[in-house]
């Protein structure tokens, strides 16, 4: 690109035109005259050619006539001043051909034999076009008028004013493109969708809403939506509004309903550690949590306090119970000892011998065994010379030198029976043989018998001695 380029505006805050200086010199303000195709018209020079970077001019580059005199910057003050009486006239008619018209600017060149005017109509007004134009001619007595339609923005921008923040407006001082604006930028900044609020004076969005825009959108980007829950380490809270201006986050916990406000700075540094999402807790930790609790309570005993401590049952050999426990024993044991004593004072009735069932008081049960009665612990036996039911026993060892080993379930042979039929010395000489004989065997059932009808076991008949009458 040719560095012998500047940039010279027509209109205040109007579009950027690039020309060749030719052999002059400019600087910035210096007022020049360039030949249009309408006319010789009078600009300045906003940019000089070392500050032209990356420009991509359209169509051919005019060169620069000249320099401009005094005259001749007077000379487009006093069009100027003429262009802006003459809008009222233009617009009276404009509206008589169409009263939705509304003529924007006119402007005139130095000479002020052309003009050019702009108008705005809510619809494409191109069919009338031509009759505003010929109309507005003959009003202002123009040989030559070159007229286009605008938007509302552009004739705004055309008449200038005050915009609601009491300064001049935007586009009519230096703007010299529109930006695109939607509603949305309106939310991000906070802003109620109200339009007598976030429009100007053309009836359209303003434009200083896309200014901060994106600092607007830093800010609250990186921060919880309004509406949004979080958790933290006091309970949870619900984001109520956030102010992008001071840079604070009100919250209300929902437990205790405090309001509280924090900077926007603690809400990004706490964001993911002690201040977390409520989905993020209800979907992901909550899940975590719950497999923790569960492996606890699988690998880890949980010991639960008691009103009083428990007797040291492994220093007494038996399992540790409780008082319940204990109390529901002890009557059981008091039920056993009233059936028993029922039982001993009914006793069985004359010639029935007693039944051999696991249903038997247990006083009988113990007798059986070798036991003396319900005094006398089960499974001990009285020792030798102790008097039982009446007979007293009289116990051998083995081995004892005294007593000499007689056969299991045999008398002594002074103890022998004398056989009945009478022959003493047939009874002595056949006393050897009674062991093997028919009498040994009826001598063992009359034992079994009579140990039967006295009530003791056969295990304690079997294994004692012989009582002495």
């Amino acid at each position: 690109m040719d560095q012998h380029i500047v940039g010279i505006r027509y209109v205040e805050a109007g579009p950027l035109h690039y020309c060749a200086p030719g052999d002059l010199r400019l600087g910035i303000g210096d007022y020049v005259v360039v030949k249009t195709d309408r006319g010789e018209r009078l600009g300045w020079v906003v940019l000089t050619p070392d500050q032209v970077v990356n420009a991509k001019p359209e169509g051919p580059i005019r060169v620069v006539d000249r320099l401009a005199s005094a005259e001749e910057v007077e000379q487009h003050r006093m069009q100027k001043r003429r262009a802006e009486e003459d809008v009222s006239r233009a617009q009276a008619a404009a509206a008589r051909v169409d009263p939705r018209a509304r003529v924007a600017s006119i402007t005139y060149d130095l000479a002020g034999k052309y003009a050019e005017m702009t108008f705005s109509a809510r619809e494409n007004a191109g069919d009338v076009s031509d009759r505003i134009q010929r109309e507005v001619a003959r009003a202002l007595d123009l040989p030559d008028l070159w007229v286009e339609q605008v938007g509302d923005r552009d004739r705004a921008k055309a008449v200038g004013g005050l915009g609601q923040c009491g300064r001049g407006l935007c586009c009519s001082t230096w703007m010299t493109e529109f930006p695109a604006i939607s509603i949305k930028m309106a939310k991000d900044q906070g802003l109620a969708p109200n339009p007598s609020k976030i429009s100007g004076v053309c009836g359209r969005l303003l434009c200083c809403l896309s200014f901060e825009v994106d600092a607007y959108r830093e800010i609250v980007g990186s921060l919880p939506k309004v509406g949004k829950k979080l958790t933290t380490p006091v309970g949870k809270a619900k984001v109520l509004s956030i102010n992008a201006l001071t840079e604070m986050v009100r919250l209300r916990f929902e437990e205790s309903g405090q309001i509280i406000e924090i900077s926007t700075e603690a809400v990004k540094r706490q964001m993911g550690t002690t201040l977390r999402p409520e989905e993020l807790d209800v979907e992901i930790e909550e899940a975590l949590r719950d497999k923790d609790r569960r492996r606890t309570e699988n690998l880890i005993a949980v010991l639960s306090p008691v009103d009083r401590p428990l007797r040291d049952a492994a220093a007494e050999g038996g399992p540790v119970v409780d008082e319940e426990e204990r109390a529901a024993r002890r009557r059981q044991r008091a039920a056993g000892d009233r059936s028993r004593e029922g039982g001993a004072r009914s006793g069985p009735r004359s010639g029935e011998r007693p039944k051999r069932s696991g249903s038997a008081p247990e006083g009988e049960r113990r007798r059986r065994r070798g036991g003396t009665g319900a005094g006398q612990p089960r499974g001990e036996r009285p020792e030798a010379g102790e008097s039982r039911s009446g007979i007293r026993i009289t116990r051998r060892r083995a081995g004892d030198p005294a007593a000499g080993e007689q056969p299991r379930g045999q008398r002594p042979a002074s103890q022998q029976p004398v056989a009945r039929d009478g022959g003493g010395a047939s009874g002595s000489g056949s006393g050897s043989g009674s062991g093997s004989g028919s009498g040994g065997d009826a001598e063992q059932k009359r034992r079994r018998r009579r140990g039967r009808r006295g009530g003791r076991g056969r295990g304690s008949s079997e294994g004692s001695a012989p009582a002495s009458e």
